[in-house]
């Protein structure tokens, strides 16, 4: 993404894993779901990145970053053992 100079750091990760597992719990889980990353990322990372100065002048640029990229990453499935190897 050109217009993000730096993005989030550790400490932004760490803080999408605790807003993750909130939202878990928020919704009676003890677990997380993809849906709970997803609803929690642009308030927890969009501020974190540094953005370009032209970037800066639009909007909500970080934002819509943080939207594109969710969009974009594939979502973790688990493949269940059938016994079989292939």
């Amino acid at each position: 993404y050109p217009s993000v100079v730096l993005g989030s750091s550790p400490r932004g990760a760490l803080a999408l894993m605790k807003a993750s597992k909130c939202m878990a719990a928020i919704e009676g889980r003890n677990y997380v779901l993809p849906d709970d990353v997803k609803k929690v990322a642009v308030p927890t990372l969009a501020h974190r990145l540094m953005m370009t100065s032209s970037a800066r002048l639009k909007l909500n640029a970080g934002e819509e970053v943080i939207k594109e990229i969710i969009e974009k990453a594939p979502v973790p499935t688990e493949t269940v053992f059938d016994g079989v190897y292939n």
